[in-house]
């Protein structure tokens, strides 16, 4: 096993000019893009979740908060996660396979849920409509449907570097110039 190295050691890198990921760049920018419009259900929590819930007159402080909680995760910790992936930089290419993992298996698990939801045929037990409950479901499955085409089928699309040669100069911190 090697021995960690330091940043200041780390070889720079440049893109793969057969992988510079610029696909998944422009994909992680307008996903990022997208994620600030859950900003009005951290501000306006209580008129946003009256458009969503079926039953308005049950929201109260612990529903509020949670989807505050909710709203805070996608702005503050999903947004940001891509954010990093779209750099080309040794740090952004190594995460965009964990991000598009996190986020393919975080739709995996909403997609089964709001279909519950659906099943419930807008009933007395239901949180949401069936039209909201489908309406997410399809708003989710294309991403989820491109991020497993792109994982399994076309790793290639994330993009690759390339240690650069006689890189004894330590990392240069930044953008990757890719041509």
């Amino acid at each position: 096993m090697s021995a960690p190295r330091s940043p200041d050691v780390t070889p720079p890198v440049d893109a793969d000019p057969r992988a510079t990921g610029s696909t998944i760049r422009k994909a992680f920018l307008l996903e990022a893009l997208a994620n600030l419009f859950t900003i009005p259900l951290i501000t306006h929590t209580r008129f946003i979740l009256s458009y969503l819930l079926l039953h308005p007159v049950d929201i109260n402080p612990s529903s509020i908060f949670f989807a505050r909680l909710f709203g805070g995760i996608v702005v503050g910790g999903l947004t940001f996660a891509l954010l990093a992936g779209a750099t080309n930089t040794r740090n952004g290419i190594e995460s965009r396979r964990p991000t598009y993992l996190m986020l393919g298996v975080g739709e995996a698990c909403l997609i089964p849920m709001l279909g519950v939801e659906a099943a419930k045929g807008g009933g007395v037990d239901a949180a949401v409509s069936v039209r909201v409950a489908v309406v997410s479901m399809g708003m989710l499955v294309p991403p989820l449907l491109w991020r497993v085409y792109v994982l399994v089928f076309r790793p290639d699309l994330l993009g690759r570097y390339v240690e650069s040669e006689g890189g004894k100069g330590g990392t240069k911190y930044g953008a990757i110039q890719s041509e």
